[in-house]
């Protein structure tokens, strides 16, 4: 019965989900991962308000999903975002993500880890980006509050970008769209603890270089997430996130931070 419940509600959120697709690296690290616990089913909801340094004041109302799902030695995820925007005195939809994942459980320490992941994010300028890859996930650790994991591969990409998020003086006099497709190797470590009753701690980094540059064209992102928990189901969580990404396709900062409050509906 739990698992026909776990079916239903993952085929119906990739349903609602599919037409949804944030920035470059996705912090994949922050849904949960059904995995890394003894649950057949596990998720969260989590509606937020967030604010970014972006050139204009910008100030956002969204909602993110995750949903993982484990039948035996076999674990499906889907992870979604949808993004309300106010940049400066301008109402847009300014983005979203959709990811999927199939973890193939070779061990209680090893795991492959095939995904997808479809993102775009308006405000900064990335029009469209897609990527397909594949980790091998490693648990060095798991103990009852405090789990540390590692994970390496590779995923092909490609991106589409414009210029809404250039400052004007930086704007070139030709403004067509940057495209590129490219190989990244990729690779990620991952810490989590409970921290008492109250409070889970999630902090983890990310590293993608390029294969054909892999010293000046690469992306570094970290992550830090704080849950006080008001109940088992209902929480409120912090979350700090940024990305470096040392060879723009377009004239943007390279250092981009993400400011997020919300509260979050976890089974």
């Amino acid at each position: 019965m739990k698992q026909d419940l776990g079916t239903l509600i993952l085929f119906t959120s990739f349903l609602l989900l599919y037409e949804m697709a944030h920035a470059q690296v996705l912090h994949t690290e922050n849904f949960n991962l059904v995995i890394d616990t003894t649950k057949t089913l596990k998720g969260n909801f989590t509606p937020n308000f967030r604010y970014r340094n972006l050139k204009e004041d910008f100030i956002e109302i969204g909602n993110t999903s995750d949903v993982s799902l484990r039948i035996k030695n076999h674990a499906f995820s889907v992870a979604n975002r949808i993004e309300y925007s106010l940049l400066g005195d301008e109402n847009i939809l300014s983005g979203g993500f959709l990811y999927l994942e199939y973890l193939n459980i070779q061990s209680k320490k090893i795991a492959i880890e095939p995904f997808y992941q479809m993102h775009w994010n308006e405000v900064r300028g990335l029009s469209k980006k897609y990527a397909v890859g594949v980790n091998l996930r490693m648990r060095a650790m798991l103990k009852e509050n405090i789990g540390l994991f590692f994970g390496v591969g590779s995923l092909y990409e490609y991106e589409r970008w414009k210029y809404s998020g250039v400052p004007d003086e930086l704007l070139p006099t030709d403004q067509t769209l940057v495209e590129a497709k490219q190989y990244r190797g990729t690779s990620y470590v991952s810490f989590k603890q409970k921290l008492g009753d109250l409070f889970d701690m999630d902090i983890s980094g990310y590293y993608q270089p390029t294969f054909s540059a892999p010293f000046r064209n690469y992306r570094l992102a970290s992550s830090f997430e704080l849950t006080y928990n008001f109940t088992k189901f209902l929480g409120l969580r912090f979350l700090y996130q940024n990305i470096y990404d040392s060879s723009p396709l377009v004239p943007i900062d390279k250092l981009y931070h993400d400011v997020n409050f919300g509260i979050t509906l976890s089974f």
